[in-house]
């Protein structure tokens, strides 16, 4: 059954690879692309819209249930259909991403006999960042999972220094075990200012009512509390008279799932602050609309894509002073770093840079240098694939090179769509190289 969903053919690698993450699951496939000439990869994720991304980079994918709540039972439901799916499919190696993915992902693997398990953390998130009571509750039941998964695991990745030293000090990595990626890398050759399609841009600026001389400042993330949204949209209140030219626009959805999401009044204020695009798809057009790029995260952040997108397309950057943020901006020089949560720090900084334009040019610059330097895409796949490397050596021999090769050669379409139960849905679609 195995052998049907990971397209066993002469030749190409034998070492299996499985991504296990949540909705977003998609943004590894650059890394899987990357090495797919040295592993063998499919991907797990929780929603089965992104099968179409998975299928058109050639790399079948597995839907399982998972949702961002505390439901035990939905919780439960996902460990052991994840559990199934990994002992039917048989992996070399399981590299689990996010919150609760990486829990129930390495707790499954672990419990199906996967001979090299590691999970990635992108920042400890708002069970870390806020300290109501609903969330310290749900904190009191959380660590002492992830610690079980950690110390079920061969690695845990974490994204910047910070993190690792808060889990290692509360005992929930074991030593020896850990390791710091700085971010999840960004295909800079792809997101590239020189590359920019002009009229998409402008189109943007139209769509927002910018004129000729406005200067766009943006802020890009999921709609809930600790992401700084409520600090944005008071800002850009404070900065209404004080500089017109400025268009505070707001791209990202609504998530009203998590425990973190706004109230029906702070949306209000939200929409009649800044202009709230939504979800969109057309984020390098949005990105090359935009003169300043705002992250106020109150969030405990791993390193964001999103600065990093940003700072790839060269816009300067206003963001917080916390470990992962603070990662990407070098003050003064391609950016401004703000207190956490300080409403007139934000508003200072952003009308610093819309009143300046040279400024604004400059750290631009320094942006795409730092991106390219620093946060390429290459510089974590390399990383990563030492680690695989280093621990499919010491576990011994893959599975897959026991596979038999007689027959066929491909014994399934590369891109292919699975549920659980590994049963075909029938989505096809081509291979892309990678």
């Amino acid at each position: 059954m195995s052998d049907r969903i990971w397209h066993i053919d002469r030749g190409g690698p034998s070492r299996r690879v499985l991504i296990v993450g949540g909705d977003d699951v998609h943004k590894r496939i650059d890394l899987m692309k990357a090495l797919s000439d040295r592993f063998r990869f499919a991907g797990a994720g929780s929603d089965l819209r992104r099968a179409d991304d998975f299928v058109q980079a050639g790399f079948p994918f597995i839907y399982y249930p998972m949702d961002r709540g505390t439901n035990p039972l939905s919780d439960a439901r996902s460990y052991w259909f994840l559990r199934r799916v990994i002992r039917r499919l048989q992996p070399d190696l399981v590299h689990a991403f996010a919150t609760k993915p990486a829990v129930w992902g390495r707790l499954a693997a672990a419990g199906a006999g996967v001979p090299v398990v590691i999970g990635t953390l992108p920042g400890l998130g708002s069970l870390y960042s806020r300290n109501d009571l609903v969330t310290r509750i749900v904190r009191t039941v959380y660590q002492p999972l992830q610690r079980r998964a950690c110390h079920a695991s061969d690695l845990t990745i974490f994204q910047n220094e910070g993190d690792l030293r808060q889990f290692a000090e509360a005992g929930v990595v074991p030593a020896g075990r850990t390791a710091v990626i700085s971010g999840s890398g960004v295909r800079t050759d792809r997101l590239d200012p020189a590359k920019l399609n002009k009229q998409a841009a402008q189109a943007v600026r139209r769509e927002v009512g910018a004129r000729d001389g406005d200067v766009v400042v943006t802020m890009m993330s999921r709609i809930i509390r600790s992401k700084g949204v409520m600090e944005f949209a008071r800002a850009a209140q404070l900065l209404r008279e004080s500089h017109p030219s400025a268009r505070f626009v707001l791209v990202g959805p609504d998530d009203q799932s998590s425990l973190d999401r706004l109230s029906p009044r702070d949306l209000d204020e939200v929409r009649e602050s800044v202009q709230w695009l939504g979800e969109r798809s057309d984020v390098r057009a949005i990105y090359g609309a935009t003169d300043v790029f705002v992250l106020p995260s109150l969030y405990r952040e791993g390193v964001p894509r999103v600065l990093l997108e940003a700072a790839s397309m060269g816009l300067p950057l206003v963001t917080t002073r916390s470990p992962g943020c603070e990662a990407v901006v070098d003050e003064g020089r391609n950016g401004v770093l703000i207190h956490a949560g300080d409403v007139e720090d934000l508003a200072r900084a952003v009308g610093s840079l819309v009143a300046q334009p040279v400024l604004r040019k400059r750290f631009a610059q320094e942006s795409r240098k730092i991106a390219v330097r620093h946060f390429d895409l290459t510089v974590v796949v390399d990383a990563t694939a030492q680690h695989y490397e280093r621990l499919l050596a010491a576990a011994g021999r893959p599975r897959g090179a026991d596979v038999r090769r007689g027959g066929q050669g491909n014994l399934n379409t590369p891109g292919q769509t699975h549920t659980g139960d590994l049963k075909s849905t029938g989505t096809t679609g081509p291979t892309q190289s990678g």
